[in-house]
């Protein structure tokens, strides 16, 4: 997992689980990476092949962490698996989901 710092956005590269394995340590160096001057979050989810419930509540909780300085968190370009179980718990509902076309090209 990679991270990168632009301006007043976070982002989050390379996740390839988010499940409850992993997600504790994605929280961790999320937490660790932010500073006061973050106020969005961007995880592109791309490479990512598994998402479970306590890796979704990792995504809520950034989006609580973010919403108190008045950002936001987008999910960029998820894989198709990942794509079907944001809209099975309708997530995608509640964190804005960005595919291919819509944003500019993502670093691998």
């Amino acid at each position: 997992m990679r991270i990168e710092q632009t301006g007043d956005t976070l982002r989050i590269y390379g996740v390839k689980q988010l499940d409850a394995a992993t997600a504790t340590d994605f929280q961790d160096k999320v937490t660790e990476a932010m500073t006061g001057a973050f106020r969005h979050i961007e995880v592109d989810l791309s490479r990512t092949i598994f998402l479970d419930s306590c890796g979704q509540g990792r995504l809520v909780a950034l989006r609580k962490l973010v919403c108190g300085r008045g950002g936001t968190v987008r999910l960029l370009n998820p894989a198709p698996p990942v794509q079907q179980m944001l809209e099975l718990t309708r997530l995608h509902r509640v964190l804005e989901v960005v595919r291919r076309g819509e944003i500019a090209a993502t670093p691998p």
